[in-house]
């Protein structure tokens, strides 16, 4: 009896959530609607209550019993014991691939199979190793009888999560059920329940991340398991060619990983709750074994303190003998949950006073374990902002040292930004095709392990641009959700989905604002540091980490920090779009020594003579040469049964939908853009200062012609120029393609 009520509880939980959800029906309208054609579309879920309470039923099974099993049978069982038994359950189930492929037709993946299984089972031991794979590049055909039954035209199949099974389909349990019939280890249940125990061991620390850090597993669990089927069905091959802009160099960002895969399991948590907050809020913290100096870590915009650039940063700090602190950013579901009940998340009044308030509840709780120095402070993308606003607004020496990475200069011109990136592709015919391809490299680049593989990556400027505002759509989805209380449901999801940045201040934010009596000018001044210019440039050991084609900063942006920050004060990369430059061993080693205590002066070098900047006195990170290319790569196949993760300051989607062979290998431009409105800018410190509408193209000047040929130095000044007026909207996005290819295909002298 007592084993049923905790399944029927849940169930009536699942229940509950569909009901009416008044905080839901209080949303504002969207200004922007049409962005519903943008979000993520997973499998029809009419059973959503019931899938929610299994879902629920397995993250406990996780959390009370799996999970430590798992994390215990890997500290005991070498990895490379447990990718044979890896290999050799992969190689009996060859019966199963053999059918999956015959009943699709595909006779020479059948026989490619029938190759593998057998090189494997003699030359690799009982299939014990995969020389199939290693040896002879024989790369394998992984069909299954759900996948032959969407080949057939069962494509589209109700989503269903069952307990331990986890994702399905009734189309993959009808196939599932065949297949048991044809896989060897089902004869012996003891056996098939030891390989599927180890199978899963490859993938306990990524469920366990994504059960940890996001709002809403069961959504994105859902996302996935949708996409990957598709594209499994469908035998997917995107376009591999890529693009060297500043956006797909951002995307290198996701190789900012910690050095020690298990950093994260070496720190404890830490709770403080200040008088305010509604309950305790947790801290990742990471300890020296004799008394140190305490070093906080802040999160980019919505990012968790487990998210893995969280980590790469304070394994930073750590390996610099600090003691080393994170929260979850302000933005987040964690920290929002915990603060008071009238918080306003992004307002930057309320931000700046919570987080000092927990900084020194913090160095209460450390006490005696701290040294006497005063703590350091470090942050990237809006946690970089949030250390150049509290280096501020503090005293010059309120922090022994100060480093803000990849920060904006003006809020508002920031979170405008990321809508625009989000709706790049939004008016192309073939919009679907250039979602499902991004979404497809996006699973296929999780196999790179290294930088050198990823310094290929395969993403065009639209596609990068797409899936760069989409990681920051569902970081603003999980913001709104959670500050206003709403269960997350398919159809919240769907709802919340289309209300942008520029939406969440002005029409969330603001109003509240005004209640309280702030203007417009107070708001507008808040997401510019410039208006606290004369207490940046008083604090004491503040660093600043940039690179020279961050799409958040204009060039105007980037001169005014040059300016101000010279010397010692800057770390600059000429090229790596936002943060994508973090993953280089130099740019890596600049930054400890910026951190390092005793402070000392960083080394300084001129700067190349094709660089565009002007101030010679700069820690200058010159680019990487040309290993961003535009060259031909193959689809990796995984040479591991590890499950990979995207590295990201927020809530990473890993999601892969089928790509007509239609594709063309050529960049798509972007047709005419929509009807210019007038609406508020947006910003982490809210504020209603209207953005100009759209002019025309008659009306606006266009980017002059290139000339024949262009120096390097003269090429990036245009590009660069070309970036700014297409971010300010002064020219259309058509008009930005075609002048970028321009300038782009001219000979450097």
């Amino acid at each position: 009896m007592r084993i049923l009520i905790l399944p029927l509880l849940l169930f009536s939980t699942g229940c509950i959530s569909l009901w009416h959800n008044p905080a839901l029906d209080a949303l504002p309208e969207p200004s922007h609607p049409e962005d519903v054609k943008l979000l993520l579309q997973s499998a029809p879920d009419p059973l959503e209550p019931m899938n929610r309470a299994f879902f629920a039923l397995d993250a406990t099974l996780f959390s009370v019993a799996l999970g430590p099993l798992w994390e215990g049978y890997n500290a005991v069982v070498p990895e490379c014991a447990r990718t044979g038994l890896f290999n050799f359950g992969n190689n009996i189930i060859y019966p199963v691939r053999l059918v999956g492929n015959i009943l699709q037709g595909e006779w020479g993946n059948a026989g490619t199979e029938t190759k593998r299984f057998f090189i494997n089972t003699t030359e690799g031991v009982f299939g014990f190793s995969d020389p199939a794979t290693d040896k002879y590049e024989i790369l394998p055909h992984d069909e299954d009888i759900g996948q032959a039954f969407g080949k057939w035209g069962w494509t589209s199949s109700t989503y269903l999560h069952l307990p331990v099974w986890g994702a399905s389909s009734p189309r993959d349990v009808i196939g599932g059920a065949g297949a048991v019939y044809l896989n060897p280890s089902s004869l012996l249940i003891e056996a098939g329940a030891t390989i599927k125990f180890n199978d899963k061991s490859f993938q306990a620390d990524s469920v366990r991340q994504r059960l940890d850090t996001e709002f809403d597993p069961y959504s994105l669990n859902k996302i996935l398991y949708t996409r990957q089927r598709a594209i499994e069905i469908a035998n997917t091959k995107p376009d591999m060619d890529g693009e060297d802009t500043r956006q797909t160099q951002t995307l290198m960002a996701t190789f900012n990983r910690p050095q020690d895969k298990k950093f994260y399991k070496k720190s404890r948590v830490l709770t403080v709750q200040p008088g305010e907050f509604r309950k305790p809020l947790s801290a990742s913290v990471w300890m020296q074994d004799e008394p140190a100096t305490i070093a906080f870590v802040l999160p980019g915009l919505g990012g968790h303190r487990l998210s893995t650039q969280a980590l790469a940063l304070a394994e930073l700090a750590y390996k610099e003998k600090y003691h080393v602190v994170c929260f979850s950013n302000n933005l987040n579901w964690e920290f929002i949950q915990a603060a008071p009940a009238d918080y306003l998340p992004g307002f930057l009044d309320e931000d700046l006073k919570y987080l000092k308030l927990i900084h020194e509840k913090v160095i209460e709780e450390i006490g005696d374990r701290a040294n006497k120095k005063r703590p350091a402070l470090m942050g990237f993308s809006m946690g970089g902002w949030y250390t150049l606003n509290l280096a501020a607004t503090g005293k010059p020496d309120d922090y022994s040292c100060a480093l803000s990475i990849n920060p904006p200069l003006d809020l508002n011109h920031g979170l405008r930004v990321l809508d625009k990136l989000f709706r790049t592709p939004a008016d192309e015919a073939n919009l679907e095709v250039i979602k499902e391809s991004a979404l497809a490299k996006l699973l296929v680049t999780q196999q790179y392990s290294t930088p050198e593989q990823g310094k290929n990556l395969p993403f065009s400027d639209q596609e990068a641009s797409f899936l760069i505002g989409l990681s920051y759509r569902f970081a603003l989805t999980q913001t709104i959700m959670s500050s206003k209380g709403i269960r997350p449901t398919s159809k919240a999801h769907e709802k919340v989905g289309t209300l942008s940045w520029e939406d969440y201040y002005s029409k969330l934010i603001a109003p509240k604002l005004s209640e309280r009596g702030e203007n417009d000018e107070t708001l507008a001044k808040a997401s510019d540091l410039r208006t606290r210019e004369s207490g940046l440039t008083t604090a004491r050991n503040l660093k600043l980490v940039l690179t020279g084609n961050d799409f958040l900063l204009t060039s105007e942006d980037l001169a005014w920090f040059r300016e101000r920050f010279k010397d010692d004060k800057m770390i600059y990369s000429e090229t790596g779009g936002h943060m994508g430059q973090l993953w280089k061993g130099e740019v890596l080693d600049a930054m400890r020594s910026a951190i390092r205590q005793p402070f000392t002066v960083l080394a300084t070098k001129s700067l190349p003579s094709q660089n565009i900047a002007n101030t010679p006195d700069t820690v200058v990170i010159t680019p990487v040469p040309s290993s961003q290319s535009k060259k031909h790569t193959e689809l990796p196949q995984a040479a591991t049964p590890k499950e990979s993760q995207i590295v990201s300051e927020t809530p990473a989607i890993v999601a892969i939908a089928p790509v007509p062979s239609s594709q063309s290998k050529k960049h798509t431009e972007l047709s005419q853009a929509d009807t210019p409105k007038e609406s508020q800018v947006v910003s982490e410190k809210p504020s209603t200062v209207a953005i100009a509408p759209v002019l025309s193209s008659q009306s606006k000047k266009h980017t002059e012609s290139p000339r024949a040929s262009y120096s390097k130095k003269e090429k990036t000044r245009k590009l660069r120029e070309l970036d700014d007026q297409y971010l300010s909207e002064e020219i259309t996005p058509r008009e930005y393609y075609r002048q970028r290819e321009l300038i782009r295909g001219t000979s450097a002298s």
